[in-house]
């Protein structure tokens, strides 16, 4: 919603992209929301660690450790700070 808000540079454009992915009426669910929990947390701050030699931020740890624990197959991402971590699609190519 960040992106989207910098980008077209209007609120109601952000927030009807947060009503879209939570699926809030008219829009569908269509999405399944992960949420950090405290063992996710865990996984998160040992794959900190692990990549102390990229530029991996704490968010794109919790990123990935999600990713991984949910046996997600991508993610959908401009940042290529993920590429040879994860499989990333770039939201350009879609």
């Amino acid at each position: 919603m960040t992106l989207v808000r910098q980008r077209r540079g209007r609120f109601n454009d952000a927030k009807r992209t947060g009503d879209r992915i939570r699926g809030i009426d008219p829009f569908p669910s269509a999405f399944e929301m992960l949420f950090v929990t405290e063992s996710v947390f865990e996984e998160t701050q040992e794959i900190f660690e692990r990549y102390d030699d990229q530029s991996l931020s704490f968010t794109d740890a919790s990123t990935i450790a999600l990713i991984e624990r949910s046996d997600v197959d991508a993610v959908l991402s401009f940042d290529d700070g993920f590429d040879g971590i994860v499989e990333r699609v770039d939201p350009a190519s879609v």
